[in-house]
This record gives C-alpha cells, sequence and structure tokens, in this order.
C-alpha cells in the first residue's frame, strides 16, 4: 500500500541534508545520522539521481563535504560543532578540515592552530574556506600541490557566515549581503540587491 510504501522510504529516525552532487553530475550527496553512532553526527552518502539506494562513503563521521573535482578526495569536517554561535572560540568543540583520500582513506589535515575551519569548497588543487583564525571569520585558500594557507578575502568587519563555490567565483554572505569573489582574478565585489516587498510601511 502508499502507507507501506512511505514506511520503507522512512524507515531511520535521521534527517537527511541535502550537500550537493558528485563531480560526475550523476549522483546527489547528502548527510544524515540514521546510522551514526556519536549524538550530533552525520555520516556522508550518495544516492543516484536517477533513483536506486543510498551509499555511506566509508568516513566515521563527515560534516560539509566536498569532493575534489576528480571525485577521488573530500574535504570535510571530522566532527560537528554543536554551538557554532560562539566568536573567536578555541576550546574542544573547534572544527578543523581533514581531506580524505577515498583509495585508500588515508587523511591529510588543512593546517592551523585551534582554530574553528569550516564551509570548504573544492575548486580546482584549490580548498576554499571559512576560518577565525585570524579574527573575524574570512575567506582563505588552501593549495593541495603546495599544502600552504593563505588568507584571499581580508575581513574588517562582521564574520562572514557562508559561502558556496560557483563557476569562476565564490558567493559570500556578511550580515545579509553578497559578496563575489572572482577565483581567477582574486578580486572581491559586493552584489548589488534590490528587494520589492508588498508591504504597507513600503508603499
Amino acid at each position: 500500500s502508499a502507507d507501506d510504501s512511505r514506511a520503507q522510504d522512512h524507515g531511520h529516525p535521521g534527517a537527511d541534508a541535502v550537500t550537493g552532487w558528485t563531480p560526475d553530475g550523476r549522483s546527489i550527496t547528502f548527510t544524515s545520522p540514521r546510522a551514526s553512532y556519536y549524538h550530533f553526527a552525520d555520516q556522508m552518502y550518495t544516492v543516484p539521481a536517477a533513483g536506486g539506494f543510498a551509499v555511506q562513503v566509508p568516513l566515521p563521521i563527515a560534516e560539509q563535504p566536498s569532493y575534489s573535482p576528480d571525485a577521488t578526495r573530500i574535504a570535510y569536517l571530522p566532527h560537528p560543532q554543536w554551538q557554532p554561535a560562539w566568536k573567536r572560540y578555541r576550546g574542544g568543540q573547534t572544527t578543523p578540515i581533514w581531506i580524505a583520500n577515498l583509495a585508500d582513506s588515508r587523511i591529510e589535515r588543512i593546517p592551523r592552530e585551534n582554530s574553528t575551519d569550516f564551509n570548504p569548497m573544492w575548486v580546482g588543487t584549490t580548498i576554499y574556506f571559512l576560518s577565525d583564525r585570524n579574527g573575524p571569520v574570512s575567506l582563505f585558500a588552501y593549495d593541495t600541490s603546495t599544502a600552504q594557507v593563505k588568507e584571499v578575502v581580508k575581513n574588517d568587519g562582521l564574520d562572514f557566515k557562508s559561502a558556496s563555490a560557483g563557476p569562476g567565483a565564490i558567493v559570500i554572505e556578511q550580515f545579509g549581503a553578497l559578496k563575489l569573489f572572482d577565483t581567477a582574478t582574486e578580486q572581491g565585489r559586493t552584489v548589488k540587491v534590490n528587494l520589492a516587498g508588498d508591504f504597507p510601511e513600503l508603499r
């Protein structure tokens, strides 16, 4: 019956959160605590876009995963941060970014000193990410060929909250404003956004 079908499709209590696509565009990636042994922790899965069963990526915990362009490696957070609103936090919940080689499970770590690093985005041979290592959260880049980290956007204001990589640029959210960082020229600009709301005070 339809009720039985729904029960089979949702046979676990964990929340599934879509994180993107595999580089070949054939599968959707998502994280879920459906089989996690650790409170609040997600594992990573892929499911064919054409339909089928989900397959777990062989990592015990994987938050905010980002594939390398050739899909052989994943940049991710190896544990969650249950209170991400703390500013300049330097306790046991700071999040590193690890790089897993899917062929042999070997791990590489992006260099840091107890900073909160998050939101990895793999673009070519570079992993861009957000970090509070220099004060307010700003955009950094890790060159996978030289293993060097550099700050690519200096931030003297409020924290960058999120970022997303697209063709040729990264969009960054800062206090409700959107900024574009050109990955080729390493130049940034603010995106002008006009909102037209049907509110009495705007008429």
